[in-house]
């Protein structure tokens, strides 16, 4: 077999619905707490589901991810202990477990293994729609600053400005797609809708994100990167200029509001309750600087500062944290609680740095997106408490650790498929045009079984390719096709017939991949991978269609034809009835005029003229093949075929076994696009098909595919195909040209012995 011409490498994907999730995840953010909670809800329930091999996923990667699940993680325990000493309300521990809980993103997000063009889609997406909201709330709905559907301005302009400058490192990614553009739109409606919820302290985190794109980004984007930059410039500085951003009077105002604080100690302005509250702040940790005052006792201790005339009454006092994550840290939790956020952004941070400085595998531009969120984060919290209120907190874990999972996704590919299950379920010739698949599978997979599942009537044929280590029946089965596929031992099951109650099974089963087509709505269900790609419309031949199957595993490689027909390993069997047959004297057509349906025949009247030229060629015999039913009718339809004195009726007289064999050792084979046809060039036989132009079964889908194989058809179509009844076009193939065709396969029937299988 001519080995298979590897692929370009790709990394494993999931199925539709964890691209889904991962795609929706951005918008969910910024919709509100319920949308958020959902979905952090499902990924847990993923992670019980799935338990025992998520947990064997930690453990193997804790090398790389240890750092990041004992941060998020610690927190939560360090809560828990805080609790049950100071007696705490169990409310107190709502905050930190939805930070443990996220940490089940890494396993989930790993196991499932979304497209990563689904994540910048998303983030571009809720960037997009974060910028109308605000538009519209701005424009029509009244409001002076945009506060999206979170109902608080900062939030939702921090969010959304951390979704723009996330999206924008999915340029690379997108690339040489339709949606190249959308990662800048992405960036400029993210700034946008941070501009319209006039939130100032968010700004502050372009100058540090900044230095990161910079470091990394122009490795990874080159200059398109740059053009971006000079859109986002020239974006702030039309804020500035514009007058009805506001933009300008508000920077303008902080920066009086800051003057008149520390001249005149005003804190009745919105910067000067920041800088009270931050003063406040260090009193508080100055007094209690290993524990704080404790994380609900904020306002308590204000208050009590404010009582001892330490603060001056102003509207400070009525706000419960202290408008700055470290400070509010430092005041409430001590240098313990300040650790832990150091630890929040430190370990994730050192994780992506990490995995910018490799070799890139897919992984560096989301490793740029997850440093771009970190340093973000670390902005935003300079002027607020992004650890302290709930939407922000789990926004970031979520999306600092879905992150981690995509990056270990594309840095370590899935574990090689061990024992590979093909299940073609329907006609033989469509069982003989997978088996290629199996050859190739065998190839790419050396040290993996392929095991073949089809009916009984086609196991004899399946179970001559030398590429198939086990052949699997239906029948075998049982009537639970679940237990039976459990007992299979097979970790990967790809469908190259779709058959509803056979996924089902598969997915009972247990079956780690099940791989379908996207076009069957039960696969979205029952399958975890799935190939997009249409049957119907596509030019490619029925073999080359089932290797686009192969995509989910990462592989994108469809062979050329002249490389599939050396691909079928099958091997001609050797039979008493058919060599008995074979060893008359004589050169043997076959004739198989009928198709079960399955293809359009050509008509009995040609097969008659035929086999009647054939007589008149000395020493060729015509062997006239199907099943019994075939048989009694072309009894009754061509009776004057059946009497030629040239012509040996074996229709019903051979089995599976049988009939392979003899189209192993005939001189060649005549049928429409039928199962003989596609087995006898299986096989290396001589063999004629007769189609109608006629799509979708037309040879260009289902012609005959093999060595010594070819296709005959009439062009252009008569206009009127797709009614057997009025369809000229097989009239038109003549007895006269397939005449021809044999007399060539008899010419050179010297020089090649009985086949002894493919070569």
């Amino acid at each position: 077999m001519t080995p298979a011409s590897p692929s370009t490498p790709q990394i494993e994907y999931g199925g539709p619905l964890s691209s889904t999730m991962i795609f929706l995840l951005p918008a969910l953010a910024l919709s509100s707490k319920v949308g958020l909670g959902l979905v952090q809800l499902m990924i847990l329930l993923l992670l019980i589901r799935r338990g025992r091999p998520l947990l064997a996923l930690y453990r193997r990667h804790w090398s790389d991810i240890g750092g990041v699940v004992l941060a998020f993680g610690g927190y939560f325990l360090v809560s828990l202990l805080r609790l049950l000493l100071d007696r705490q309300s169990l409310h107190t521990l709502d905050g930190p477990s939805r930070l443990l809980f996220g940490l089940s993103c890494i396993g989930v997000v790993y196991y499932l293994r979304p497209r990563a063009r689904h994540f910048w889609l998303g983030l571009s997406f809720a960037a997009v729609l974060s910028a109308v909201v605000a538009l519209y709330q701005v424009t029509f709905g009244g409001l002076e600053r945009a506060i999206g559907f979170t109902h608080h301005e900062i939030t939702f302009g921090d969010l959304a400005l951390a979704c723009g400058l996330m999206s924008l490192c999915g340029l690379a990614d997108l690339r040489h797609t339709r949606m190249s553009w959308l990662p800048g739109l992405g960036l400029v409606c993210g700034v946008l809708a941070s501009i319209l919820s006039a939130s100032r302290g968010g700004w502050l985190a372009l100058p540090l994100v900044l230095i990161p794109v910079t470091r990394y980004g122009v490795q990874i984007y080159g200059r398109r990167l740059l053009a971006v930059g000079v859109v986002l410039l020239a974006l702030v500085v039309l804020a500035f200029a514009v007058p009805a951003t506001g933009v300008a009077v508000r920077i303008e105002q902080a920066l009086t509001e800051i003057q008149r604080y520390l001249t005149l100690g005003d804190a009745n302005t919105s910067v000067g309750i920041r800088l009270e509250l931050w003063k406040a702040s260090l009193m508080m940790f100055a007094e209690h600087p290993w524990l704080g005052v404790g994380r609900e006792q904020f306002d308590v201790a204000l208050h009590a500062l404010a009582a001892q005339g330490r603060l001056q009454p102003s509207p400070a006092l009525v706000y419960s944290s202290s408008h700055n994550d470290m400070l509010h840290c430092l005041a409430t939790g001590g240098l313990l609680d300040f650790g832990l956020l150091l630890a929040m952004y430190i370990a994730p941070l050192r994780f992506f740095s990490r995995q910018l400085r490799r070799p890139d595998q897919g992984q560096r531009a989301l490793a740029l997106a997850g440093v771009v969120v970190v340093v973000a984060f670390f902005g935003f919290g300079l002027t607020d408490v992004m650890f302290w209120l709930m939407m922000p907190k789990v926004f970031y874990v979520m999306m600092v650790c879905s992150l981690v999972g995509l990056c270990l996704a594309a840095q370590y590919p899935a574990p090689e498929p061990r024992r590979i299950l093909i299940a073609r379920t329907d006609n033989i010739g469509d069982v003989v045009l997978t088996l290629p698949l199996a050859g190739y599978l065998k190839q790419r997979y050396p040290q993996a079984e392929v095991v073949f599942l089809c009916r009984r009537y086609a196991a004899a044929v399946v179970a001559q390719c030398r590429h198939v280590d086990q052949v699997l029946t239906l029948e075998e089965l049982g009537d639970d096709w679940a237990h039976g596929l459990a007992h299979s031992g097979c970790d990967t099951m790809i469908f190259t017939f779709p058959m509803r109650t056979l996924a089902a099974a598969a997915r009972r089963a247990g079956i780690n991949r099940r791989i379908g087509s996207s076009h069957r709505i039960h696969h979205w269900y029952h399958c975890n991978r799935l190939a997009t790609f249409s049957r119907a419309d596509s030019p490619l031949h029925e073999a080359q269609l089932n290797f686009k199957l192969l995509l989910p595993l990462g592989i994108d490689h469809v062979p050329p034809l002249e490389q599939l027909k050396t691909m079928y390993g099958l091997n001609t069997p050797r039979h008493p009835a058919a060599d008995a047959v074979l060893a008359q004297p004589g050169f043997t057509v076959i004739l198989h005029p009928k198709s079960n349906g399955n293809g359009r025949e050509w008509p009995l009247q040609h097969y008659t003229a035929l086999a009647a030229l054939l007589g008149k060629v000395d020493g060729v015999r015509v062997l006239v093949t199907g099943s019994a039913a075939e048989g009694e009718l072309l009894a009754q339809q061509a009776p004057a075929l059946l009497a030629l004195p040239n012509v040996e009726n074996l229709c019903g007289k051979l089995d599976l076994d049988g009939f392979t064999a003899l189209i192993g050792g005939c001189g060649g084979l005549i049928a429409s696009g039928t199962g003989p046809l596609h087995l006898a060039s299986a096989l290396g036989r001589p063999a004629a098909g007769l189609f109608p132009p006629l799509k979708p079964i037309d040879p260009v889908r289902w012609g005959a595919l093999g060595p010594r194989a070819r296709s005959l058809v009439t062009s252009p179509a008569c206009g009127q195909c797709a009614d057997p009844a009025l369809c000229t076009c097989m009239l038109a193939i003549t007895p006269e040209q397939v005449l021809a065709v044999v007399m060539e396969w008899r010419a050179e029937a010297p020089r090649h012995s009985r086949a002894g299988g493919n070569p």
